[in-house]
């Protein structure tokens, strides 16, 4: 099992780009479908998920300190549910490599490489977040700590398209309502769900007692970034934003300051490959573990590579082709992943809390 210990910097640096990998190239558009010009109230009205899932991580790990969510579950509802929980999870982290990482090859190779094969650019990406996850929990962070700055570098070049942008593609605000914007706030509240995941990462902090409010930090971060980059988007192309696939792709393209700064779009695609290497090295960990907790293995190690090879298997299983992608991204994420990182570990809370007020009950009753 991991011997390795980070600390709650470390783990607020993995979560960051774990979060934002995918969320800088797809939500803008996603949650402009929705909310058109009203997208940056989308993302902050998804920041109550995030509490939620950082509280249910944080509550679940002080009723059972140095257990994961796939640990505890056997505990919390017996042997035979708690296995098929983790189950569950093992093939959630597996199938969101595979689409991660499909979603990573479509934009290289629709954008950059054009005539790659795209199996080279997914599988590439794979296996170099196997080795991450292979090393271990030390290893992911140490990467993260070096990746995450260079994952937030390119946003401050936005800042050069001020004398461009136009404040007034944000308004009438709230002009179709609240139900909109409702709308497209459901898929950054899936994204922002995936706090959850820091369930097998607190059992190894070297300062607990810092988790909680480093979680915080990085949510307020996450938020600001998400909102800094939706309005970026906006304020240069409106209400188009919606027609566009990749509108910060087209945003960075924008750039251009004399002869000098030009054809800038490297720098998202440069974000683009560690944000991702960072958030498939991090579902690929969690698999990994949940897998071995399962079925009690002695060693996580052991089932990376394979683990590798179903999720390239699932990263082109049932979606066909880009329309399919954003169809799933659009329409099933939200079920998907807060069913995962919020419904299930709330359920579990609760007959957590009411098991042990009822042993409570019988303790104080007793002799």
């Amino acid at each position: 099992m991991e011997q390795g210990k980070i600390s709650a910097l470390q783990l607020a640096l993995i979560m960051y780009p774990g979060i934002l990998a995918t969320g800088f190239i797809s939500l803008p558009v996603i949650t402009a479908i929705y909310a058109q010009n009203d997208l940056w109230l989308a993302v902050i009205l998804s920041t109550v998920t995030g509490l939620f899932s950082i509280y249910l991580s944080i509550r679940l790990h002080e009723l059972y300190p140095k257990q994961t969510v796939v640990e505890y579950s056997v505990k919390i509802i017996g042997s035979i549910p708690g296995k098929i929980i983790g189950v569950i999870y093992f093939l959630v982290f597996a199938h969101f490599v595979g689409v991660v990482s499909r979603e990573y090859a479509e934009f290289v190779t629709g954008n950059f490489l054009i005539k790659t094969p795209i199996l080279l650019v997914l599988s590439s990406i794979v296996l170099l977040a196997a080795f991450a996850a292979r090393g271990g929990a030390e290893m992911i962070a140490r990467c993260a700590v070096i990746f995450t700055p260079i994952f937030i570098i390119p946003l401050f070049f936005l800042l050069l398209l001020i004398p461009d942008l136009d404040p007034r593609n944000l308004f009438p605000v709230l002009s179709r309502g609240f139900v909109p914007v409702l709308k497209g706030s459901a898929t950054p509240q899936a994204w922002l769900s995936e706090f959850f995941m820091m369930t097998f990462f607190l059992p190894i902090l070297s300062n607990p007692d810092k988790g909680k409010k480093m979680a915080l930090l990085t949510l307020i971060c996450i938020i600001v970034s998400m909102t800094y980059v939706n309005l970026i988007s906006l304020f240069v192309l409106g209400i188009d934003i919606s027609d566009k696939v990749y509108p910060i792709l087209i945003v960075f393209r924008y750039i251009r300051i004399g002869e000098i700064f030009e054809n800038l779009e490297v720098l998202l695609l440069a974000m683009w490959i560690v944000g991702n290497f960072v958030k498939l090295s991090l579902f690929f960990y969690s698999a990994a573990l949940s897998f071995t907790f399962t079925f009690k293995l002695t060693d996580y190690r052991t089932v990376i590579f394979p683990i590798g090879i179903l999720s390239i298997i699932f990263g082109f299983w049932d979606i066909p082709n880009f329309s399919g992608l954003a169809y799933f991204l659009r329409v099933l994420i939200p079920f998907y992943l807060i069913t995962m990182f919020v419904l299930i570990p709330l359920v579990l809370l609760i007959v957590a809390t009411i098991r042990n007020k009822i042993a409570a009950g019988k303790g104080g009753s007793g002799p």
